[in-house]
């Protein structure tokens, strides 16, 4: 007897015994013995089935994208929401990959992410010289690559400069960044859809033009270091983190609010706070004229 024909005459008699419980459960020890053996093997082949069928190699169609593997505890929700930014569109992923059974879904089988349904990046490479280094953490890449002009850097993704190099990148908002030689920042999307996207300076330089705001209380940007988190309100300030991870923060044009040690101070255009590890800003100083960055 095959799988089918086994299948098919398990569920019969789950069917029939169901109908008289009252003789099943009690009368006839026998047909519970059955009934058990019954169940049993139609699990066992079910689940059989859908494991056969969740380790079948997805062909992924022509076109851009990524593939990835499902990893344990990952539901469909979680990895559209990863991939995607919206927990909604597993159904489209399914659709995407030929699936049909969103059961057939196990840790260790994989996914295609077609281009044209995955999220949108927060920011484009623009320009870079010397050595420039990506690590595609959104791509569950390990190992750092040279960057490409134009690339598209998602959140936790991670760019650093090596000596004598420097790079450009820009957020769909319109905020554009410069980091200096021997510097490594990390994107951050905002935690809601109302917050702002954030850039963490590990380490190094960065120059950063942000567009005035229509509103004064709106946050069009947060950048954060290891000791210190600016608020931007202005358009064009400079952030320094030491080997010791202490930052300096200079204001070129608006405001910046820094907060540290749940201090917070305002730097105006012309002055610039520092930030010790683990203490308070200092109170904001003076500063000179900044050089007038490219583009600008």
């Amino acid at each position: 007897m095959n799988n089918q024909n086994l299948l098919k005459t398990c569920s019969r008699f789950l069917k029939e015994r169901w109908k008289d419980s009252s003789t099943f459960l009690v009368s006839n020890r026998k047909p519970i013995l059955n009934y058990k053996i019954c169940l049993v093997l139609f699990l066992h082949f079910q689940l059989t089935t859908i494991l056969a069928e969740s380790k079948k190699n997805i062909q992924p169609p022509e076109g851009d994208g990524i593939t990835i593997i499902v990893e344990k505890g990952q539901t469909l929700s979680i990895i559209s929401k990863t991939y995607l930014d919206d927990p909604r569109k597993w159904k489209e992923l399914l659709k995407s990959n030929q699936i049909d059974n969103p059961n057939l879904i196990i840790p260790g089988m994989k996914l295609w992410i077609p281009k044209s349904l995955g999220k949108k990046p927060l920011a484009d490479l623009q320009r870079f010289t010397g050595t420039t280094e990506v690590l595609k953490i959104s791509q569950k890449q390990n190992d750092w690559a040279k960057a490409t002009n134009g690339e598209g850097l998602y959140a936790k993704d991670e760019v650093r400069t090596l000596k004598e190099s420097e790079a450009q990148f820009v957020f769909l908002s319109g905020s554009r960044f410069e980091i200096t030689e021997n510097s490594h920042v990390i994107m951050e999307r905002g935690k809601t859809d109302t917050e702002p996207d954030e850039l963490f300076l590990r380490q190094g330089r960065i120059r950063s033009l942000i567009p005035k705001t229509k509103s004064p209380n709106q946050k069009m940007f947060l950048l954060k270091t290891e000791s210190a988190e600016s608020v931007v309100k202005g358009t064009d300030f400079l952030t320094e983190v030491d080997g010791n991870g202490n930052t300096t923060l200079s204001c070129y044009e608006g405001a910046v609010s820094v907060t540290a040690e749940k201090v917070t101070v305002q730097v105006n255009a012309g002055f610039a706070t520092y930030v010790e590890k683990g203490k308070a800003p200092l109170k904001p100083f003076s500063v000179p004229n900044p050089p007038i960055p490219e583009n600008k």
